[in-house]
């Protein structure tokens, strides 16, 4: 399994926003993730609305403002951000989906690549926001 661009920057974009708010009423701008992460301001602005879209993130207008966790990051695993840009973690379609195989009922390596899928869905679950964070703190 190979993440995408978008799913990678979606993680590295929420670990800095976990790092950068330490307490509940802090937020963080987009130009200072930009400026953290490397990732430019403009892709930042349409992860944030999809991050935004599934309760990840929250914004605040004003003096101030910017975007902060929609909640703990002991509450948000690895798994729920990917999910969130690229859809379900699915390696190969028929794991989910039996039906876009012809041979899924009859196949010796499904049941390996539903074993596959689910540890690796298992492990990103496991692995949430304040652990990532945690390991990247300066």
């Amino acid at each position: 399994m190979k993440l995408s661009t978008r799913a990678r920057y979606a993680l590295r974009m929420m670990v800095e926003i976990a790092k950068l708010t330490n307490r509940i009423d802090d937020t963080v701008s987009l130009a200072k993730i930009s400026d953290v992460t490397n990732i430019s301001r403009r892709y930042l602005e349409q992860l944030a609305i999809v991050l935004k879209s599934h309760s990840l993130i929250r914004s605040k207008t004003g003096k101030g403002g910017g975007y902060q966790l929609a909640r703990p990051a002991s509450e948000i695993p690895a798994s729920e951000i990917i999910e969130a840009t690229i859809g379900p973690i699915n390696i190969v379609d028929c794991v989910l989906d039996p039906d876009t195989c012809p041979m899924a009922d009859d196949c010796g390596c499904r049941s390996v690549y539903c074993d596959i899928n689910s540890r690796i869905v298992s492990s990103l679950s496991d692995l949430t926001l304040d652990k990532l964070a945690e390991k990247h703190r300066n």
